[in-house]
């Protein structure tokens, strides 16, 4: 009986220092949480004619346009029986006053100085912004274009017309009739 006293006071002993025993330790490492606090958060929207806004996301009805009547890269309000056909697109900023701010536009598909269309629809034609202020296309041959302006009472607008035109070097002919969608991404910067 002392023997199995003994016994049972051994185990007990060694079971408590197992319950004591410090837990072993797997990987460690750290969390970082980066980021930045912008003073500023601007909007974007459109009040044009046949142009919705919704949340940031914006869509211009171009509407149907027939292949003869399309103008060029280089002039793409140069259009022929049907004249130029455009749709204004002006975009309104409104942020903090004092705000400078740069917008800048990045095409999804490329297409010479144009926003080039989503496959599977139309061919040979892209999209081209034009800047009102100064009736110059907006050239995306780099892939995106920046438009940059100092707001006044915390607003300001980019005036641009959009038309669809032929690819560079294309003709009326060459154009392949379909879904003409293009897409361009949009990013704000402050200073």
């Amino acid at each position: 009986m002392k023997k199995s006293i003994i016994a049972i006071a051994i185990l007990s002993a060694m079971g408590s220092t197992a319950a004591f025993a410090e837990p072993t330790v797997g990987a460690t490492g750290t969390i970082n949480f980066t980021g930045h606090i912008n003073a500023n958060s601007c909007t974007v929207a459109s009040k044009s004619a046949n142009v919705t806004s919704n949340g940031g996301n914006i869509t211009v009805d171009m509407g149907t346009v027939a292949a003869d009547v399309l103008g060029t890269e280089a002039q793409p309000a140069v259009g022929g029986v049907g004249g130029k056909l455009a749709q204004s697109l002006t975009l309104e900023l409104t942020c903090m006053e004092g705000t400078s701010v740069d917008l800048k536009l990045t095409r999804q598909v490329a297409s010479g100085k144009g926003i080039g269309l989503q496959p599977g629809g139309a061919q040979n034609v892209q999209v081209m912004l034009v800047n009102e202020n100064t009736n110059l296309p907006l050239d995306f041959t780099s892939g995106s274009v920046t438009l940059s302006a100092d707001l006044v009472g915390g607003y300001t607008t980019f005036p641009l017309m959009a038309y669809y035109s032929k690819s560079a070097g294309k003709l009326a002919a060459d154009v392949v009739p379909g879904v003409a969608n293009a897409t361009v991404n949009y990013e704000l910067s402050y200073d």
